[in-house]
């Protein structure tokens, strides 16, 4: 990996860190309105409407009728009746429509409706989909036309969306119609954004706009048309369903609700949407209210100030208490304001109604109800004194479908949290009923947004702790969706930068360590990778610091964001399950493996001298096999060195090509039964070499892993270090010393292909072969990588939580090359003193099977005399039978190779020497077949 990568990495793991730290904030500084809840229910007459959920709800001004149509009743099914409800009287009533226009929608409920206000060609209210009675999505559009109280269904053009209810949309009553150069006469515009129709959800990105234009008049009852055009959105949303809706000028907006079709309290979340279909864009600012099941969501309408046309209310709406803490504010009124153009979240408790008790009354919790909101006050005597929210039914959290009508009324003032009370606060005493001025007023601004409570906390008496902690179902997910991760511990960005960040780099250090460490290769050449070393064990020293300040500043900042988590526990110290195991796979990794670390080379280094002691009594020792072994590679000395003083007399030349002129006299033993003279006598056999050809001596990839290296180039100073063999040439023509430092100075040939080159080539076995390491090695790379690995799940997990998902995938990614480096190095044996090496190794290569060597050709050229010898085809090495027995030699027979070794008697002559090398060879049964370029037959012809 190159360092290119590495520093984009990082950069991209402190970007997301510090992206992280910038959670969405509450706002106390937004101005608002004073806000007053008050009850209207006892204050109307009339047939009322049943209990109802779900309906739809809307105004004329022009005949003070609030329209009430559908919803679902307290038996679950979808209604069809027309409620009205005269304002001005506050008596409820049905409509009267003329005898011949008596049709009406069919019954549905979780519909679309909206006002349709287009001068003098209409008064109405438009009514789009909803689900009927037996479960199915509805796509018919039904417009009431308030003067005459009938209704009639809008002719629309072929090409709309699918049927669909519970969707978000509708229409701001204060954008004026637009003029459309096609269709004659004002249009008013309505939007349709998701929806689910039984089976599909629909995303809030598929949003549809419905042009609604043409006349509504009780002797036009059939001209209104009305087309449809989708809106292309980026980027695309998730589908949300029983989430709240408005429009504020052309925007639709969309909050809480599930992702799934499912409607327990436990499903809703935070996410909210803006969704510009003008400009075809979409922004999600991060959550604060607790997320809502079927809120109310409407515009302020409030004109005394320019800066409350971009908010929207959130109100009511149920969710579970038991998972996320609001600290009260939906039990008090608590009104949530959404400024559309800041993205910023302010949650507000309003007055309450005082009643004839004089105690403040709100509305409680409850999913489904209709509202509707206009600029003036919608009852009482003075309608410029405010502008007024009219709400109604519902169902609460005990499952009772309602009937209550409430009021929020929102006077001419601005208030912020430095001014809570506003200049018609009189004599503080509240109002109650439809007359109330706004006396008494004042609000207050909650400085926290809600947070999840951890499970164990609602679970058990245990809190959470220092850092996050598991979010309970529905809880956010993603702020890049839209969601704020409220958790009632925090910490500082310190620690939630460099935790990771010393992950992150330990790991690297590692990879890199698994290479180059002698403690994990023993092949390990230090003086070449001496850099590469000491590298990565700076980067772990620098990781350990990271990592130790990052758990430091997890106690030291830790902090409670929650008034539950306040009141729960007096400490604030490893109170959650991933503060305890992080804290404890910490210790394991930054506290335990360096201990176990250490206690490795310690116990390494005192096996050293014993190992040293065991290679010293190979010299001493009595029955040893031929060679110590596959790994060892004896060093080849100059021959001058070797070799004791000539005999007084020059004899006949005679040499022993073998691996034993190379050995070292030292260390190395000879290859015999016994020590017995070498003069024994025996049956006689000579050998004969054929067609031994004339070439120089080259390497190749058959030899044994013992290296057969050339003597160097040495010139012998005296003639001690002449070798003597050399000294029994002829020296009649030159002088002794002379010629014996001529022909010394000559490089030595090296020995062809004797039986160094016979072993299969498949058995031999590199210094570099993957091996299983010490029990006690072994339980510490285990332990390593057990810790490891935890972290970076723990990671990940924190990551998931309360990181943007940038940094969560950034990290996962590295995590995942991490582990593939390191298993393809594994594979390739790399290092070779690795538990996993070694287990990769026995599945790559099977350990029972022996390469074949695939048998020599016979040469072409054979000369015809040794024909009867067959040449051998089988993979044999040079002993047939068994491994000929190991002993060292006499410190006499020391000096030199074996078969030019001299005894006590000088004088014998150089035949009786070849006699006896003869005898040697038929002793041991050898048979020896060279195979170079050229085929080299050795046979015993006798």
């Amino acid at each position: 990996m190159g360092r290119a990568y590495y520093a984009g990495f990082l950069s991209a793991l402190i970007f997301a860190g510090l992206s992280s730290s910038f959670a969405q904030t509450i706002s106390t500084n937004t101005p608002i309105p004073p806000l007053q809840w008050i009850n209207l229910t006892d204050s109307l007459g009339g047939a009322r409407p049943p209990p109802l959920k779900d309906a739809v709800m809307g105004y004329d001004e022009s005949s003070r009728s609030l329209i009430i149509f559908g919803g679902e009743s307290s038996g679950g099914f979808p209604q069809s009746q027309t409620y009205i409800l005269n304002l001005q009287t506050l008596q409820w009533s049905t409509p009267s429509p003329p005898d011949n226009l008596r049709r009406t929608p069919s019954a549905r409920s979780s519909a679309i409706g909206g006002v349709d206000n287009a001068a003098s060609n209409r008064h109405g209210f438009v009514v789009i989909g909803g689900k009927d009675s037996g479960g199915r999505a509805l796509s018919d559009v039904w417009e009431f036309d308030f003067i005459n109280q009938f209704w009639s269904e809008v002719s629309v053009s072929p090409g709309g969306p699918p049927p669909r209810w519970g969707s978000a949309g509708g229409i701001d009553l204060r954008t004026p119609p637009t003029q459309d150069p096609v269709v004659p006469g004002p249009n008013n515009t309505f939007y349709v954004a998701g929806g689910f129709n039984g089976a599909t959800t629909q995303a809030l990105s598929d949003v549809w706009m419905l042009d609604v234009s043409g006349t509504l008049s009780s002797n036009l009852p059939d001209s209104v048309a009305a087309s449809w055009q989708r809106v292309s959105i980026t980027p695309s949303l998730s589908s949300q369903v029983n989430q709240g809706g408005t429009i504020i000028g052309h925007q639709i907006v969309a909050v809480g609700g599930c992702s799934t079709a499912s409607s327990d309290r436990s499903c809703a979340n935070q996410k909210s949407y803006i969704i510009d279909p003008t400009r075809s864009q979409v922004i999600s600012p991060d959550g604060c209210p607790a997320p809502r099941l079927s809120p109310t969501v409407i515009s302020n309408t409030n004109p005394f100030s320019t800066r409350f046309a971009s908010q929207a209310f959130l109100l009511l709406g149920t969710f579970n208490a038991s998972l996320w803490d609001d600290g009260g504010g939906l039990e008090k009124g608590e009104v949530a304001v959404l400024d559309i153009n800041t993205g910023s979240w302010a949650r507000i408790l309003p007055a309450g109604d005082p009643g004839a008790s004089g105690k403040q009354a709100f509305p409680g919790p409850r999913e489904g109800a209709s509202a509707f909101s206009f600029p003036q006050a919608l009852v009482g005597s003075d309608r410029n004194i405010s502008s007024d929210t009219i709400i109604y039914g519902g169902r609460d959290v005990e499952g009772r479908y309602l009937s209550e009508v409430w009021l929020l009324r929102a006077y001419s003032g601005e208030l912020s949290s430095a001014s809570e009370r506003w200049s018609g606060y009189g004599n503080g005493q509240l109002q109650t009923g439809a007359n109330a001025n706004g006396a008494g007023v004042s609000v207050s601004y909650l400085s926290q947004c809600a947070v999840a409570i951890s499970p164990t906390q609602s679970s058990t008496s245990s809190a959470p702790g220092p850092s996050a902690t598991q979010p309970p179902p529905g809880s956010p997910t993603s702020p890049q969706d839209g969601d704020a991760r409220f958790f009632p511990y925090d910490t500082s960005t310190t620690h939630k930068l460099l935790a990771p960040l010393s992950l992150a780099i330990f790991q690297v250090a590692f990879l890199v360590l698994r290479q180059v460490s002698p403690w994990f290769n023993t092949s390990f050449a230090s003086d070449t990778h001496l850099a590469w070393t000491y590298l990565p064990i700076l980067a772990v020293i620098v990781a350990y610091g990271v990592g130790v300040a990052g758990i430091a500043t997890a106690f030291t900042s830790i902090s409670a964001t929650s008034s539950i988590a306040k009141r729960a526990e007096p400490s604030l110290t490893l109170q959650t399950l991933h503060g305890q195991v992080g804290l404890a796979f910490f210790v394991g990794l930054f506290g335990l493996m360096p201990i176990l670390l250490a206690l490795s080379l310690l116990i390494q280094f005192l096996r050293r001298p014993a190992d040293s002691r065991s290679e010293k009594s190979k010299a001493t020792s009595i029955a040893l096999n031929e060679k110590n072994g596959p790994h060892s590679e004896p060093i080849s000395r100059p021959q001058s060195e070797q070799n004791v003083s000539p005999p007084s007399s020059p004899r006949q030349r005679v040499h022993s090509w073998g691996p034993s002129t190379l050995w070292q006299r030292s260390t190395e033993g000879r290859l015999s039964d016994d020590s017995e003279s070498m003069s024994s006598g025996g049956p006689t056999r000579t050998f004969e070499v054929l067609n031994r050809p004339a070439r120089n001596r080259k390497k190749t990839g058959a030899s044994l892993a013992i290296p057969m290296n050339e003597s160097p180039s040495h010139i012998p100073r005296n003639l001690s270090d002449v070798d003597w063999l050399q000294r029994r040439r002829s020296l009649n023509a030159v002088g002794e010393l002379d010629y014996a430092l001529t022909q010394a100075s000559r490089p030595t040939p090296s020995t062809p292909h004797t039986m160094d080159a016979l072993v299969p080539p498949g058995n031999h076995i590199s210094n570099s072969q993957p091996f299983m390491p010490s029990l006690f090695v072994s339980i510490v790379h285990i332990l390593l990588h057990v810790f490891l690995l935890a972290l970076s799940i723990i990671t990940l997990i924190a990551l998931w939580r309360r990181a943007p998902r940038a940094a969560f995938a950034v990290f996962l990614a590295w995590t995942i090359i991490f582990y593939v480096i390191m298993f393809v190095s594994s594979w390739r044996g790399r290092p070779n003193n690795s538990l996993l090496s070694s287990l990769c190794y026995r599945i790559r290569i099977d350990p029972h099977q022996t390469p074949a060597l695939s048998a020599s050709p016979t040469p072409q050229s054979m000369p015809a005399d040794v024909d009867q010898y067959p040449f051998p085809t089988d993979n044999r090495g040079p002993y047939v039978h068994h491994q000929p027995a190991y002993r060292v030699a006499p410190s006499d027979y020391s000096h030199g190779p074996r078969s030019v070794e001299t005894d006590d008697d000088i004088d014998e002559d150089d035949d009786a020497r070849q006699r006896q090398m003869e005898e040697e060879m038929s002793r041991r049964d050898v048979s020896i077949v060279t195979v170079p370029r050229r085929k080299l037959w050795i046979t015993n012809p006798s």
